[in-house]
């Protein structure tokens, strides 16, 4: 594929050689939503490379403070967005091009045949409902309609390699539910023969999957209030937090926290500790005192406090949980697991 450009590579060098001309110290943060580190667009790379020079540089030479940019997968190609220092506006460009990677996007395996939809249905989305709509045909499964008697079981098992996920289905005999596994992990069970249950891989589009799954099925999300002065850390944490099926509300600063825990319900509140006018520890402790919907809403510190006379004082104030910053996904995934699975 000699016409095509690899996005993150054209993006970091269309960013890089601005650094370097510039001599800039202005922080950058880029965020990876397409899951991927090895993904391209059939557009030629010099018309990418224009395209990102033209929608980029012009902001990046204006910032300040910080310059946060995300790229993501949408229906035409790929989405860029960013913002800068303090403005709460975020600038959008679609750039158009098929998507290409080294895999398929999504396969279905029912134990007879394995279908593919990637090559025939450009739509990520509509091609999930296809292909699980085929296999739970294929086993005699219903999909959500509105009633809970109807609802597909959706089974996260990405975590398990092909080994464990082979002892896995042999082991449980679910056939109302579909095992979402590693795209790698189904590579292998190929040729095994042990797929008597309908089986889903997903390779790389995280945000799309839990999207489709969601939908899927009629659970509600999880609901999370962020609380961040830091843009970047706070855009960071939503689009990781939204890319585990979170429904997520943010606020810039801990008084804008308050305001909102004192109106709306969560099922879990994320507050920064060191934000100015009033800390993380403050919100939840203001929460408790009042009679607000999160009198007992798990109020969680991100902070990069270690010693442990901070750290009680925390939980003497209010906080219920802790998480030490810079949090990752793999952190949150596990830390939020409970709270999905109630």
């Amino acid at each position: 594929m000699s016409n095509n450009s690899h996005v993150l590579e054209i993006i970091q060098g269309v960013i890089a050689r601005f650094c370097k001309t510039n001599n800039t110290n202005v922080p950058i943060t880029l965020i990876n939503k397409l899951q991927c580190n090895y993904i391209c667009l059939q557009i030629a790379p010099e018309q990418m490379i224009i395209q990102c020079e033209a929608f980029i540089l012009p902001s990046l030479k204006a910032a300040k403070s910080h310059f946060v940019l995300t790229v993501e997968a949408n229906l035409q190609g790929v989405n860029l967005n960013y913002w800068v220092d303090s403005n709460p506006e975020m600038r959008t460009i679609d750039i158009h091009g098929l998507l290409a990677t080294r895999e398929p996007i999504l396969s279905v395996g029912t134990g007879k045949e394995w279908v593919n939809a990637s090559n025939s249905n450009p739509d990520l989305h509509q091609s999930i409902h296809y292909l699980v709509n085929s296999s739970a045909q294929n086993f005699g499964l219903k999909l959500a309609e509105g009633s809970n008697d109807n609802v597909l079981n959706i089974e996260d098992a990405r975590h398990l390699s092909a080994e464990a996920l082979a002892n896995h289905l042999l082991n449980n005999d679910d056939s109302q539910s579909i095992k979402v596994c590693a795209f790698d992990a189904l590579s292998e069970l190929q040729d095994q023969q042990v797929m008597s249950q309908p089986v889903l891989a997903w390779p790389f589009f995280d945000t799309d999957l839990v999207h489709a799954i969601n939908n899927l099925n009629t659970h509600n999300k999880l609901s999370v209030l962020v609380a961040d002065d830091s843009l970047p850390s706070q855009v960071a944490t939503k689009v990781m937090l939204e890319m585990l099926g979170c429904a997520v509300t943010c606020a810039e600063n801990g008084s804008s926290a308050l305001l909102i825990a004192q109106q709306e319900p969560f099922d879990l509140l994320l507050l920064d500790e060191r934000m100015p006018g009033m800390f993380g520890s403050d919100v939840a402790q203001q929460l408790i005192k009042q009679n607000t919907p999160n009198d007992n809403t798990p109020k969680v510190i991100l902070t990069g406090i270690t010693e442990e006379q901070q750290i009680a004082q925390l939980f003497e104030k209010g906080a219920t949980h802790y998480l030490q910053k810079p949090v990752t996904k793999a952190v949150l995934e596990e830390f939020i697991k409970p709270w999905q699975a109630a």
